[in-house]
């Protein structure tokens, strides 16, 4: 039985053939590997870049950027060109939002961060402060299938939402 999506996605972007590099390092490398292999295997075209390649990599025909962990650490190199998902674990929420000045740093980067994917229950606990960017679930099981699924439907969402609109021609 295919995972319910239906609560992430109120928009018919997920159908889209996506593409999307995702930007890992260390422990979080064989997850996110793992991970584009099955949104690959979807249909998306999705590849793995190590954090030091981001700066060399042509952003232009990429349509979300998965910035695995702190050590990704690419919102500087992508700022404002492409929508983009931070994927953080336990250690890493508590590093980024519970002292002020790592929460203002972050909220100074919210124009740049889409959503920010946090382990189960973090999420309703920050929000009460009101964050400085949308949280959301991190899929618990990932690189399984149905993880996997959410996780493709929360970077279509920051696709949708995160988007801008092409230029318009003159005239």
């Amino acid at each position: 039985m295919p995972v319910d999506v239906s609560g992430v996605l109120s928009t018919p972007v997920y159908a889209e053939t996506l593409t999307v590099v995702h930007v890992a390092a260390g422990a979080d490398a064989p997850t996110a590997t793992a991970t584009a292999a099955v949104q690959t295997a979807a249909g998306w075209h999705a590849r793995v870049h190590p954090p030091a390649e981001l700066a060399g990599v042509d952003l232009s025909y990429v349509d979300v950027v998965v910035l695995w962990g702190a050590a990704a650490a690419g919102r500087d190199v992508v700022a404002g060109r492409r929508p983009t998902v931070v994927v953080l674990d336990a250690a890493e929420v508590r590093a980024v939002l519970t002292r002020p000045a790592r929460w203002a740093a972050e909220l100074r980067r919210a124009a740049d961060t889409n959503l920010l994917l946090v382990p189960a229950g973090l999420a309703e606990r920050y929000t009460r402060w009101g964050p400085p960017v949308p949280l959301a679930h991190r899929p618990e099981g990932l690189p399984g299938d149905d993880a996997v699924t959410v996780l493709s439907a929360w970077t279509a969402r920051a696709y949708a939402f995160g988007r801008r609109p092409a230029a318009q021609p003159a005239g």
